[in-house]
């Protein structure tokens, strides 16, 4: 289930259009922004949803960010993360030998940046013993 509707992403782009993707889009956002946050521990509701009012704002305009990013790419499967150059005239690719470091970041600078300031992120889990 996705943290923001169309409609609030429509609302956070405006007056940028809003793309026909948008829901897969946010759907693909929510799950990014639930991965980043294992081991972040919240009130939640029946449906996993936060349910602190703050936290629920944060959340979506997290995942508005991210879906705004993942649209900007125009790469929803990652499958081109790791593409470090790129030409269009004969169809040019050269991947870098591996994602971290190099190529494109599969997370919004922005939705680390809203995350950090508003204590969520980096999440360090109790560790046993």
């Amino acid at each position: 289930m996705a943290y923001a509707t169309v409609q609030e992403f429509t609302d956070y782009l405006d007056p940028d259009p809003v793309p026909a993707n948008a829901a897969r889009l946010l759907e693909k956002a929510s799950r990014r922004l639930d991965r980043l946050l294992i081991g972040a521990i919240y009130p939640t509701d029946a449906d996993g949803l936060p349910t602190d009012p703050e936290l629920i704002e944060v959340f979506r305009e997290a995942v508005c960010i991210q879906a705004q990013y993942i649209a900007a790419l125009g790469d929803e499967t990652g499958a081109m993360a790791n593409v470090s150059q790129m030409e269009l005239g004969n169809q040019k690719i050269v991947r870098a030998l591996s994602v971290v470091g190099s190529g494109t970041p599969r997370v919004a600078p922005d939705l680390l940046d809203l995350l950090q300031t508003k204590g969520l992120w980096p999440v360090y889990p109790y560790t046993w013993g």
